[in-house]
């Protein structure tokens, strides 16, 4: 269906005239004189109606191609980011400074993770919260085991 012949033609509309022309001369229903002279009118029209009388006498356009839907978002990596993180830091405790490290980079990436996903952004809240949490609980643990080992000397 083509918009009514008073609605005014884009750019995109006057191409694919052009290529509907184009097509049309390609197939021998036009010479190259009329192709020039209809190419120069397309690029003269306002409005689908002086499109469609350009070519009235050739067959049908084809429809106006509609827009593709928009690719959704890619999901954010931080969520995944923060597990590992997470993860790691709770058996390299007993290796305080990377514990506390990756620890402190899961509870980061861990809300960096839950910012999207509270805004609708993201379905791996999970992913974030237990990071988070994982790299919370590495942390403690290893400065706790630091404080401890500290005392005993």
């Amino acid at each position: 269906m083509y918009p009514s012949p008073s609605f005014r033609a884009s750019d995109a509309d006057r191409e694919a005239v052009v290529a509907h022309l184009s097509t049309a001369a390609a197939e021998g229903r036009l010479s190259l004189s009329e192709f020039d002279a209809r190419t120069r009118h397309v690029y003269a029209s306002r409005t689908w109606g002086e499109l469609l009388h350009i070519v009235r006498d050739l067959p049908p356009l084809p429809p106006p191609a509609a827009t593709a839907p928009p690719k959704p978002a890619p999901e954010p990596a931080w969520p995944t980011i923060s597990l590992i993180l997470g993860i790691i830091s709770v058996p390299m405790m007993f290796c305080a400074p990377v514990s506390v490290i990756t620890g402190l980079g899961a509870v980061v990436f861990g809300v960096l993770g839950l910012l999207p996903a509270t805004r609708g952004a993201g379905d791996r809240r999970g992913a974030a919260l237990a990071g988070l949490l994982c790299g919370a609980f590495g942390t403690v643990l290893s400065i706790a085991l630091t404080i401890f080992i500290a005392g005993i000397d």
